[in-house]
């Protein structure tokens, strides 16, 4: 009797120690960032300065590239950081439009990065593959991978600004 005892005590803790490692989840797809957005972009913000957004598979930066090769202070979002800086991805599905992300979901929206996505945009008479970021009062920031002189950047003037959002 105390040997069939021992036998269920000692099965059922290896039981639960199986259940305890087996149910661990993986924050894998909320902590890295798609392929598409990954790379270093620039957006022109006039004589001769950069904002520059990097974006590598567990990071986010953002900075100021001056002309004389300086950089301001950077803003880094990574999933190892806490608070406003804590990557988080999200992908939001428009019906009307692509997929757009959200980088650091769960800050309060004043501190949240702008919804990115990719999009093509013809900018003096060449077209480029752009990371598109859109803040408030229907701007739309145009960020491409080289750095040009001038700015994609615009302000959306139609009816409905939120059918812009993904395209």
């Amino acid at each position: 009797m105390k040997k069939s005892l021992k036998l269920i005590v000692a099965t059922l803790a290896i039981g639960n120690l199986m259940g305890a490692v087996l149910v661990t989840t993986a924050q894998a797809s909320s902590t890295t960032t798609p392929k598409s957005l990954r790379g270093t972009w620039y957006d022109y913000t006039g004589s001769h300065r950069y904002s520059v957004t990097k974006i590598t598979a567990h990071t986010v930066s953002r900075y100021e590239l001056k002309s004389n090769g300086k950089t301001t202070a950077k803003q880094i979002y990574s999933s190892g950081n806490s608070g406003r800086y804590k990557l988080r991805v999200a992908k939001l599905r428009q019906d009307y439009g692509g997929s757009v992300y959200l980088l650091n979901k769960g800050a309060a929206s004043y501190q949240q990065l702008p919804l990115m996505w990719i999009s093509h945009r013809t900018i003096h008479g060449k077209r480029y593959r752009i990371l598109k970021n859109y803040t408030n009062g229907a701007f739309f920031s145009v960020y491409t991978k080289h750095k040009l002189t001038h700015s994609g950047d615009y302000q959306y003037t139609g009816t409905n600004y939120m059918h812009a959002i993904g395209k």
